[in-house]
């Protein structure tokens, strides 16, 4: 039966369809082809959903007269088969992103049953859905609408059917856009629908995001989870973040997360990623089961049945990228005697841990390095709204702390979500990589400012009710260098350093003139040619060196006793370096401001250190990694751009180089064969695709150099605070300079105060936590604000309890 479909309204997103049909007996099929998707309610609730893979619905008996609405996309990316670059391929789907709807849905009988199999692994339904690609926030909210749909309505039909959901984010979107929705998912949970793979807000990148922001996306995504679907998550599932830093079993195990799921390193383009399954250890001590699965998206055919067979796993079955999910016909292919579909937390439980190997170190992907670099501007942003939370959220500490009214309180933590939620769905592993359309980054920008203005309200209304305490002190002065013979000299009490006239830097030393020759070139700005062959924004090629391209001094001068450099790079970009030393700082500043104008080159800064050590520690989240530089086997080599934030320090006998960053994310790394390293610093890159206009114009970058002598982990980590933020009244101190207090926030209930410490230095101890407020009782708490077994107390104004060497320990203080 044809029916004509009549236009009843539309919007600039939808087409809005309808009519009234009159349904007949039994099962039923309805067909109706789009490319750009549409959403199905029956008598107004959602009932399925169509796209690409999907052109057919099929529906339990509903005989009798319903009223029938399509809500169609005007224009829409598929759901998969998504192209890897600019080309024939990605401008024919951009053509065909746009549709006229069709105004006929035919409504058919059920189709003969599909040939059934008896399918001897376990199935998992799944719908990878990228919250903002090659489509905005927008339209993935209707993307998501679209999804759910689907699923319910398989799992009405066949409840053997299960489907694992994750991201928080997109249930809170999908609930808003569909209410109805949202109690149709809650009857199912545990009965075909899985969320216990939804413990992060979203899906993240996880080498520019801070530890902190790792710690609340399982925090904010952990919560509502459990508040809105009554679901305790255990799996951490990120299939398609671009690589792990070491420190992630630690921050996963500490948010109270057994299992972990990915599939990225499969992508690994020169060595083999070697188990499927492995306890993925943390430097203290802590473990978490992790898996590497073959794919996460795909058909149920008998290529991808033989390699989940082959390695022991599930297999992930249905369309995504896009979202979109599994199909009818590969439910029907699902016969007696099959495994049959399992959820993803069940199936982790099964697993023998015994004999599975242990791994300690970082997931590194082998590709997509240019994700550490693409987009500064987004990174840039992210990385201050971090800073900028930090602090505002401990003025809002003090509030709790000196028994603020509760309808204050309250309102400092809605504040905070609401901050914390926006910089958290801007770290989706696709937004803060810089690999998404243009369109996105003007959505991430305006969500920056709401975000900035939503933290400036909240400090000052916090700071608005606390006893004055004003430590915003002024910039130190600026200490002019000297000209000596052709360099100029900088030097205060920490530091001596020479700068030449194009800005690069030898010879640093930790005070006087006497010390040893530390670099043979720090500070040299450079350029390439990097055009990758595909994956344009996310993939930095090997030998990408080969090809240089200029960047010329054209002279320099001093501006406010700092040493002022003007170049020239490529074809069309200008940039102005800034190299200054404060008084009573022991870093030496530089600041580069450029206008990026080039397509297809990577702008960095490269350093050459005569320093007797072939290692250096890089920063990661909530720790560090110490890589050898002088490997050279074939995963070493695979490594030639690697992802750290903070600082990276090298250091042999004589002495050492720190360099400190706020924001710069992309690094390399090599000990050359006549001694020495090489260390280079990503500073912007210049992609055509899926963004033309990726870093293009005005930036900002930073960094500064810090000549060391027996520094040790916390005394870089303090160093780095001292360089990035404003100084501030603390609530928690401690004198042992091994433990860094790296937060104090209200809790959730914004009855208690949050505090987590870090262990630096490698050592356990005894530690004694100074409060700045009445501290009435204290429990050990997870990143996600459960109780643990873990022994604290209170001993006058300290709170008193044993770490780990390099473990976080959180607690709950209430005053």
């Amino acid at each position: 039966m044809r029916v004509r479909l009549e236009r009843r309204g539309e919007d600039d997103a939808l087409v809005t369809l309808g009519a009234q049909v009159t349904f007949p007996d039994g099962p039923l099929r309805l067909r109706y082809p789009t490319r750009t998707g549409a959403t199905l309610r029956i008598d107004g609730v959602v009932r399925g959903a169509f796209d690409g893979p999907h052109e057919t619905i099929a529906l339990r008996p509903a005989p009798g007269l319903h009223d029938v609405v399509l809500e169609v996309e005007r224009r829409a990316m598929p759901v998969s088969g998504l192209p890897s670059g600019d080309g024939l391929r990605w401008r024919l789907m951009l053509r065909n992103a746009s549709q006229r709807p069709h105004d006929e849905l035919l409504v058919e009988g059920a189709d003969a049953a599909i040939d059934e199999r008896a399918i001897d692994v376990p199935l998992i339904g799944h719908a990878h859905l990228d919250i903002a690609w090659l489509w905005t926030y927008d339209e993935a909210k209707r993307k998501a609408v679209r999804t759910f749909a689907t699923a319910l309505r398989e799992m009405e039909l066949d409840p053997a059917f299960v489907f694992a959901q994750s991201q928080p984010q997109l249930y809170a979107w999908a609930f808003a856009l569909a209410p109805e929705l949202a109690e149709r998912v809650r009857a199912h949970l545990g009965r075909g629908w899985d969320a216990s793979v939804a413990p992060m807000w979203v899906e993240p990148d996880l080498h520019a995001p801070s530890g902190e922001s790792v710690l609340r996306q399982f925090a904010y995504g952990t919560a509502w989870t459990r508040d809105e679907l009554g679901v305790t998550p255990s799996v951490v599932w990120l299939p398609d973040t671009f690589g792990f830093p070491s420190t992630f079993a630690q921050l996963a195990a500490h948010a109270g997360m057994p299992y972990f799921a990915t599939t990225k390193l499969q992508w690994n383009d020169t060595t083999r990623w070697p188990y499927p399954r492995f306890r993925w250890e943390g430097d203290d001590g802590s473990a978490i089961l992790a898996a590497v699965l073959d794919s996460y998206d795909g058909d149920l055919d008998e290529k991808r049945l033989r390699r989940a067979r082959e390695r022991g796993e599930p297999l992930v079955v249905g369309y995504g990228d896009g979202g979109g999910g599994a199909t009818d016909e590969q439910l029907a292919r699902v016969g007696p005697g099959s495994r049959g579909w399992t959820a993803v937390d069940a199936w982790f439980a099964g697993i023998a841990q015994d004999a599975l190997p242990a791994y300690c170190g970082e997931l590194y992907l082998e590709t997509h390095r240019g994700t550490y670099t693409t987009h500064h501007d987004v990174k840039s942003r992210n990385a201050a709204l971090e800073r900028e939370l930090a602090a505002a959220e401990e003025l809002a500490a003090w509030c709790v702390a000196v028994r603020a009214p509760l309808t204050v309180r309250r309102a400092l933590v809605d504040d905070l979500r609401t901050a914390w939620r926006i910089v958290l769905r801007g770290q989706f592993h696709d937004v803060i990589s810089g690999s998404s359309i243009g369109a996105v980054y003007d959505d991430v920008r305006a969500e920056h400012d709401r975000a900035a203005a939503v933290v400036a309200r909240l400090a000052a209304s916090a700071a608005s009710i606390l006893p004055r305490a004003d430590l915003q002190l002024a910039d130190a002065p600026v200490v002019a260098p000297l000209r000596e013979s052709d360099r100029w000299v900088f030097r205060n009490e920490y530091l001596t350093a020479r700068v030449g006239d194009d800005g690069t830097i030898d010879e640093p030393a930790t005070a006087g003139d006497d010390g040893p020759r530390l670099s043979a070139m720090l500070n040299g700005l450079v350029a390439f040619v990097d055009k990758p062959k595909a994956w344009d924004a996310w993939n930095l090629d090997r030998g990408y060196e080969r090809h240089r391209v200029p960047v010329k001094c054209q002279g320099s001068e001093l501006v406010e006793g700092a040493l002022a450099v003007r170049f020239t790079i490529g074809k069309r970009s200008r940039a102005t370096m800034r190299v200054e030393l404060r008084e009573a700082e022991p870093f030496l500043r530089v600041d580069l401001a450029v206008a990026w104008a080039e397509d297809h080159v990577i702008l960095r800064a490269e350093h050459r250190m005569a320093i007797e050590t072939t290692t250096a520690r890089f920063g990661q989240p909530h720790g560090t990694l110490v890589r050898d530089l002088a490997a050279r086997d074939v995963a070493a080599q695979a490594r030639f751009e690697v992802p750290a934030q903070r600082w990276v320090h090298a250091e042999g006998p004589q002495g050492g180089v720190a360099i400190f960053t706020p924001d710069l994310y992309g690094w390399n790394g090599v000990a050359l064969p006549k001694g020495g390293l090489r260390i280079g610093t990503s500073l912007l890159r210049a992609p055509r695709w899926p963004d033309p206009g990726a870093d293009r114009g005005e930036q900002r970058l930073q960094w500064a150099f810090a000549p060391t002598s027996g520094a040790t982990i916390s005394g870089l980590e303090h160093a780095w605070l001292a360089y990035t933020e404003p100084d501030r009244v603390r609530l928690f101190t401690c004198d042992d300079p091994s433990v860094l207090v790296v937060a104090s926030y209200p809790s959730a209930d914004a009855d208690g105060v949050i505090v987590r410490v870090r262990e630096c230095d490698g050592a356990p101890r005894t530690v004694a936590l100074r409060c700045g407020g009445r501290m009435r009782t204290a429990i050990a708490v997870d990143a996600v604000e459960r109780p643990t077994d873990e022994a604290v107390r209170i001993v006058e104004e300290e709170l008193v309890f044993d770490i780990r060497a390099f473990a976080l320990r959180s607690f709950l203080v209430r005053f």
